[in-house]
């Protein structure tokens, strides 16, 4: 699924319902409602999502992520039919009129021999699942080299659940209109809806992939409208494939009933068979031997011609191991291209997400969660069609090409392309989202949301910022304070200023910004830019940091919470001048350069004072010209106005950069060199996740020690992934150097097998870091370096162990300074902590 796409919109509309929350008010009347909870007869647990039908109608509900339900009171019948997969059927009779709750258990569904007719030894059940295993390899529709198809998709985002109190607020009591009601008497937001027609060609070897789009619709509240994915665009995923042995969902992976190993991690019963058109079809009903492991329970159809899967119908067996997610329902379609070769249907991916991740006192409470839900269906499939994909950019793998007109389709066009009708929700909320866009205390909340993505609040013509600039404190500084702006797209799209003045209270200095940026309107990205920087730094400081934080909007860890949870004072520092001229160039997606021009000077410090040959040195500086190429592979992408966002891909990421400079110290010119790489991926191992960043590089000739390698340490108390967490800044500097970042996630692997531990959803995370090093000491020619630096006589090593995801907010970790010892007194032991929202 398009994991990228789900989680960033969901983090957007966490920030409206934060909003949203602080709204209070009143209730009012409503007509009579039927309400009841449906609870495990085994463990008392309640049960999400059963579903409810009104016996003698076509209407009926689900119940919530608290097993609560809500329904108008039934006037046409006496009968409730309670169903839900893992469960046998409840049939209850409806309460006197004057009772308006209803209590409900259901126990959960065991298959014994006799219902599913299976030999004791599994015989018929094992050699069905032993043909599918045998043909899963020519049945699997990702085999194909080439291909090409149409796809037409929806998606659609809704919270549910809108309280009276929210009824009753400032920002909804003149747009109650906007507030839509289900069939069952709960109400809800309508956020986005969205449908795309695109034709898509493959070609697996050599990777070639082109998206047309042919039409494209959305509507969604503020920024959910406004930022579009590129790059490996969504078009091109092919949803879940349950021929995969694992499904990657979020940030795990889950066993998929067809998995190569199925037997170790399921149990299948054999529930029915029927004749479709001379051909044997068998459902099969699947669910996990085992509690808390990554696996889902419902059904698949197969036939016995090819064995190929023709329907799969699955929900999360737990959805207690992601924050958040408190329900997941995958349904998947194949079907034969020309009668004989298996390829997708349709998927659809309906999810809930639980705004608060945690239970409250009042558990009969609905709660606000956030609906999604994405369907997407296949036709006029080719394969091994002969044109060639022929792409723009000749050595590209992959582009979006969008049709003239593509996005002003009119209504007549959609109703002859849909290869499924829109429902009477889906029409209406067009409209809806519209109205809600307008609303005042809306698009304050949506220029919150995009402050926290972009670092820039939106105020018209002009964006304020960055916002984690505004007021920062240290040693050197004092007190320091900042404001800054840019210009915004209602000003130019393709011209930005933007700059910024600081003062600080200890020095009583003023420091600033500025720049000016050009970006070309072409299909890829080409930006030139031109800016001043004058400001303290940290010594070691650079931009080579965000070859690994890429989004972070500053290379700096100099901010107001280091300094809340120091350990030491954060006294290494400097004020650095810099002029730069940068142009960006991609050359197609997930391939680009960057190539800069800088000059620094940076100014003797006042806890590490310059020295030269034993004499003070006011001032060193520099010009240099530098290179950057940046790959990745089927990489997803934000691009708003000059910011680019990256959303992840599958493979690594790597970075190579070579760059050439001359040194001004004294009377006397230096000339060097310097080449970098970095490297980062994550790795699924079955239900684990292994991180890993690499970065090596060396410098030639004579520099400052400003300009080498000063690996990073950590002088709080805080965790970083790409910091050494148990070594000081200036205990080392590096013209050679290696450093590697690993960290091993379990996701609860030991965890929730164990009783006491398993409800609280605690993660098991260890790590290892790496430094080796060496330095040439002609380098104290330019400047000497500090007294606290040492030669590194062995390679540095830490290690740590702990556990994330506590209270779905944070993570502790005990580190272990393994080697060296610090001779600067730093401890060998630590217990780090920092705060971390993820699914």
């Amino acid at each position: 699924m398009p994991e990228y796409k789900t989680r960033l919109r969901y983090r957007i509309i966490v920030a409206f319902i934060y909003f949203l929350l602080l709204s209070t008010g009143t209730a009012f009347g409503q007509k009579k409602i039927l309400s009841g909870t449906v609870t495990d007869m085994q463990t008392g647990e309640a049960i999400p999502f059963v579903n409810i039908s009104i016996k003698h109608t076509t209407t009926g509900t689900t119940t919530d992520t608290l097993g609560n339900f809500r329904m108008p009171f039934p006037k046409l019948t006496d009968t409730l039919s309670f169903s839900a997969i893992g469960y046998k059927p409840v049939i209850k009779l409806l309460p006197r009129e004057d009772m308006v709750s209803l209590s409900v258990v259901m126990l959960p569904e065991v298959f014994d021999i006799g219902e599913v007719e299976v030999a004791p030894d599994e015989g018929p059940m094992r050699a069905l699942f032993g043909h599918i295993m045998d043909r899963k390899e020519a049945n699997n529709p990702d085999q194909y080299n080439k291909f090409s198809y149409k796809k037409y998709t929806q998606w659609q985002y809704q919270i549910n659940n809108i309280t009276d109190k929210l009824l009753d607020s400032k920002v909804l009591q003149e747009n109650a209109n906007l507030i839509k009601t289900e069939e069952d008497g709960t109400r809800f937001l309508p956020l986005y809806f969205s449908e795309q027609l695109v034709f898509n060609e493959v070609q697996r070897d050599p990777q070639k992939a082109k998206s047309t789009v042919l039409a494209d619709r959305t509507s969604g509240v503020g920024i959910l409208d406004e930022l579009e994915i590129s790059g490996y665009t969504s078009a091109l995923d092919m949803e879940v494939n349950f021929y995969d042995n694992h499904i990657l969902l979020f940030t795990q992976n889950f066993i998929s009933p067809l998995s190569n190993g199925g037997w170790y991690y399921y149990k299948y019963f054999l529930a029915d068979s029927s004749l479709v058109d001379g051909v044997m079809h068998y459902r099969v009903h699947f669910q996990p031997r085992r509690n808390g492991e990554n696996t889902f329970k419902g059904y698949f159809i197969t036939e016995n011609k090819y064995y190929s899967i023709v329907e799969i119908d699955a929900d999360l067996s737990s959805t207690s191991n992601l924050n958040f997610l408190k329900k997941l329902h995958l349904r998947s379609n194949y079907y034969f291209v020309n009668d004989s070769t298996p390829f997708y249907k349709r998927n659809q991916i309906d999810a809930l997400f639980d705004y608060i991740p945690f239970e409250t006192r009042n558990k009969k409470a609905n709660r606000l969660s956030l609906f999604y839900t994405q369907a997407a269906t296949i036709d006029e499939v080719t394969i091994d069609p002969p044109e060639e994909i022929k792409l723009l950019t000749p050595r590209a793998k992959y582009e979006t090409i969008k049709l003239p007109g593509s996005y002003s389709r009119d209504s007549a066009y959609w109703s002859n392309i849909r290869m499924e009708p829109l429902t009477q929700k889906q029409l209406m909320l067009e409209h809806t989202i519209d109205s809600i866009s307008s609303i005042r205390q809306i698009n304050f909340v949506n220029n919150l949301a995009r402050m926290m993505m972009t670092s820039y609040f939106d105020v018209g013509k002009f964006e304020i910022g960055p916002y984690a600039s505004f007021f920062n404190t240290n040693e050197v500084e004092g007190h320091r304070f900042f404001f800054g702006a840019r210009t915004s797209t209602e000003i130019s799209e393709n011209w930005m200023l933007w700059g910024g003045l600081g003062y600080s209270t200890r020095t009583q200095d003023l420091s600033g910004m500025g720049g000016i940026g050009y970006k070309f309107q072409t299909i890829q990205r080409r930006v030139l830019s031109f800016s001043f920087d004058d400001k303290m730094i940290r010594t070691g400081e650079n931009e080579k940091i965000l070859y690994l934080y890429e989004n972070a909007f500053s290379p700096t860890e100099n901010n107001l919470v280091s300094e809340i949870f120091k350990r030491n004072p954060l006294d290494e520092m400097f004020r650095e001048t810099k002029i730069t001229g940068r142009y960006e160039h991609e050359w197609y997606p997930g391939l680009s350069n960057k190539l800069s021009v800088n000059y620094f000077k940076h100014y003797s410090p006042e806890f590490y004072p310059f020295m030269r040959n034993g004499e003070p040195a006011n001032s060193v500086s520099a010009t240099e010209i530098s290179l950057d190429t940046r790959f990745s592979r089927e990489e997803k992408v934000i691009d708003d106005g000059f910011l680019r966002l990256y959303m992840g891909t599958d493979y690594p990421i790597f970075h190579f950069t070579v760059g050439a400079g001359q040194v001004y110290s004294g009377n006397t010119t230096n000339y060097y060199g310097r080449v970098a790489a970095t490297v980062k991926d994550n790795v699924y191992l079955g239900m684990t996740r292994f991180d890993y960043a690499l970065e090596a590089g060396a410098w030639m000739g004579k520099l400052p020690y400003t300009l080498l390698d000063i690996p990073r340490g950590n002088e709080t108390f805080g965790l970083y992934s790409y910091d050494f967490n148990l070594l000081n800044y200036l205990e080392y500097v590096h013209d050679k150097y290696f450093h590697a970042y690993l960290e091993y996630h379990l996701n609860g692997f030991i965890f929730r097998r164990v009783p006491a531990f398993r409800k609280a959803n605690l993660r098991e995370v260890l790590s290892a870091k790496v430094l080796v090093g060496s330095v040439s000491h002609k380098h104290e020619d330019i400047l000497s370096f500090p007294t606290t630096v040492s030669d590194m006589e062995k390679p540095y090593i830490e290690l740590g162990a702990g556990v994330e995801n506590i209270l779905s907010i944070a993570r502790i970790e005990a580190i272990w300074r393994i080697q060296p010892k610090s001779k600067l007194d730093v401890p060998q032991f630590g217990i780090l902590a920092r705060f971390e929202i993820g699914l």
